[in-house]
């Protein structure tokens, strides 16, 4: 059981700009992201939409990913790849996402390696209203979650800036709207996570793993211990959500080949059942 941090903007965009500078930790079994997400109201998966910027360092060989994970009407589905050959190897670099109603593309350190076009459904589909969010957490699926060894945690995300610009619809260019360095957290802007996870997700989010230190907004991992209460330890509730990114669990690499489904899924809030029960009897 890990804790970590989990960053919601309360905005919501429709078609847009996303920009950060991003340094993430290349420890196997996590995903550090930057991604936009609708989460309703009255969200349902065969009407999601999501797009993904992701450090995933189990997946040696191409370990960014980049998705667009959207609904159909009636499931989920998604448009992925891996950016071959590129290694963040715990560096600062820039990621970009740019999201229009003609095409959806991915930039890292001022060069474009990834777009698609309306010709791909998923551009179609991609047309609700989504929030910026950040998010330090571990995969309990084979492809992103081998290798993980926490022995020498804290780990930590940081991120230097986040820039967001709107879609001009005249221009078919984007316009800039705002600019946070981190020098404090803006409460007006963000929202910290507090004991939730979501499915396919052994760590917690706690608000305590989300802060600003040096400017720079810091997503702590590490051990979640209980917290110490009248007649024992127990750990705050962890509620289950489907408001976080939940990426499918068959993905085609760069070469087509599909990653191995994973054989079972860890059930975070189960587990923190039966750690209670084992305390209180």
């Amino acid at each position: 059981q890990c804790k970590s941090g989990a960053v919601t903007g309360f905005e919501k965009f429709t078609y847009g700009k996303f920009i950060t500078r991003m340094k993430a930790p290349a420890k196997k079994g996590t995903v550090s992201s930057f991604f936009t997400y609708w989460n309703g109201p009255e969200f349902y998966p065969g009407g999601w939409n999501e797009l993904d910027i992701e450090i995933v360092p189990s997946v040696e060989q191409n370990p960014l990913s980049m998705n667009v994970i959207y609904g159909d009407g009636t499931s989920k589905r998604e448009t992925h790849d891996y950016r071959a050959g590129f290694d963040p190897k715990n560096d600062w670099h820039i990621y970009e996402r740019a999201w229009t109603p003609d095409f959806i593309s991915w930039t890292i350190d001022n060069k474009e390696v990834r777009r698609i076009t309306k010709d791909d459904p998923s551009v179609k589909l991609t047309n609700k209203p989504q929030s910026v969010m950040m998010n330090f957490w571990t995969p309990t699926f084979e492809s992103w979650g081998k290798g993980f060894d926490p022995k020498d945690m804290p780990w930590y995300v940081e991120y230097d800036y986040v820039e967001t610009y709107a879609y001009n619809t005249e221009t078919h260019g984007f316009d800039f709207l705002w600019r946070d360095n981190f020098n404090t957290f803006d409460t007006n802007r963000w929202h910290k996570a507090d004991n939730t996870t979501f499915d396919a997700n052994s760590t917690t989010f706690r608000a305590s793993q989300s802060y600003i230190s040096d400017g720079h907004l810091v997503l702590k991992m590490e051990p979640d211990q209980p917290h110490k209460l009248h007649a024992g330890e127990r750990f705050e509730p962890t509620r289950v959500e489907p408001v976080e990114t939940q990426p499918t669990y068959e993905h085609e690499t760069t070469k087509g080949q599909k990653i191995q489904k994973a054989d079972q899924h860890y059930d975070i809030l189960q587990e923190q059942q039966r750690s209670h029960f084992e305390h209180e009897h």
